[in-house]
């Protein structure tokens, strides 16, 4: 037998054995019993402005500082994402406005 024989047997009898084991998963997965699919959650919705908004100045009073009180509301609601990096973000301005009218009601009063 010439090695080029040789190589053509080993490539017939890999092929071979290769159809038998596929040919025995078909069968399986045609036979196999399928369990339901779990339902898929669909993600809780991220706060929005006015959510945010009264929880900041419903809870001002124990936060001395626009970045606590930002950092609290991150922890306690689902804030949109990149809401911290950003700078700009209206998170920041909600927390200012709410703890400046939170001071100028204490004064005021």
């Amino acid at each position: 037998m010439s090695v080029k024989q040789e190589h053509r047997y080993y490539k017939w009898v890999f092929e071979t054995g290769r159809a038998v084991t596929d040919r025995q998963r078909e069968i399986e997965a045609g036979t196999m019993e399928r369990k339901p699919r779990p339902c898929v959650i669909p993600p809780k919705p991220n706060a929005n402005r006015r959510q945010v908004r009264s929880w900041m100045r419903n809870n001002a009073d124990g936060y001395g500082s626009a970045t606590q009180l930002a950092e609290a509301a991150n922890a306690a609601l689902d804030l949109p994402p990149g809401a911290m990096e950003d700078e700009s973000h209206w998170v920041w301005e909600e927390a200012l406005a709410a703890l400046y009218s939170d001071e100028t009601e204490k004064r005021s009063a």
